[in-house]
């Protein structure tokens, strides 16, 4: 047995004698650790941290905080006791967030117990106020606000159903589903063979010519196009339904 393992098993064998050991000379343990952090107050400590970090971000939405898992009910020695909370790993509006309890005992550390929270976030986002297929362009009456929890969609909703109205759906929904910012896009203005009017920027100076759409389009988006003049095919972004632009 090398010194390592030599004194890991001194230490566990003075654990397990030591409640024993003092009773016999007459201090039960209960004297010995008179003090007891319990799982209610554990809970309180982990939980004032969750909050303040979330107030601290400038969290503002709606939340509840739950336990996942409290240690059970600590017994201390006599002394001053301090805990330090963390959350090493963050919020997490997903799964479990841990939170670290560093308990001090007159200054020195005494014992690290971990908990496991669930936050639960809220919104009011846009959701479908009925079923849509597949690439139908949306409309007012396709849409609602509805609060619901957000979880991992992060900033990926929508809350304004304005920024939704006359967006194509990519994808069939049904009633009450959040739409996703991945789930809805800007509708096809150029197609492929459409005339447009390509606006060139060279040293400065704004040039107009004519040209035919190589493909498919949205407002934003880069497409190739031919140049009727020179027949130089060129990509150009798409500004509105026949206009495409280029920057040299």
């Amino acid at each position: 047995m090398n010194g390592a393992r030599f004194l890991r098993a001194l230490l566990l064998a003075w654990l397990f004698f030591l409640p024993a050991a003092v009773e016999a000379y007459g201090m039960p343990p209960e004297e010995m650790y008179a003090q007891e952090l319990s799982s209610e107050e554990l809970e309180r400590l982990a939980t004032d941290h969750i909050e303040a970090v979330l107030t601290e971000g400038g969290e503002s939405r709606r939340h509840t905080v739950t336990a996942a898992y409290v240690p059970r009910p600590l017994r201390l020695p006599a002394g001053s006791v301090a805990c330090e909370v963390t959350t090493p790993n963050g919020l997490r509006y997903w799964g479990n967030t841990a939170v670290s309890i560093n308990v001090l005992v007159d200054g020195a550390p005494f014992r690290k117990l971990t908990c496991q929270f669930r936050i639960h976030l809220f919104d009011s986002i846009v959701v479908a106020a009925r079923g849509i297929q597949a690439r139908q362009i949306l409309t007012a009456g396709d849409l609602r606000v509805e609060e619901q929890e957000i979880g991992a969609s992060g900033d990926k909703y929508y809350t304004d159903p304005a920024e939704v109205v006359g967006l194509v759906s990519s994808r069939r929904l049904s009633p009450g589903q959040p739409i996703l910012r991945t789930m809805a896009k800007k509708p096809q203005i150029i197609k492929g063979g459409d005339i447009v009017v390509i606006v060139a920027h060279v040293n400065g100076v704004e040039v107009k010519m004519d040209g035919v759409a190589l493909g498919s389009g949205r407002e934003g988006e880069s497409i190739r196009v031919r140049n009727s003049t020179s027949r130089k095919i060129i990509r150009a972004r798409v500004i509105d339904a026949g206009t495409v632009e280029v920057w040299n």
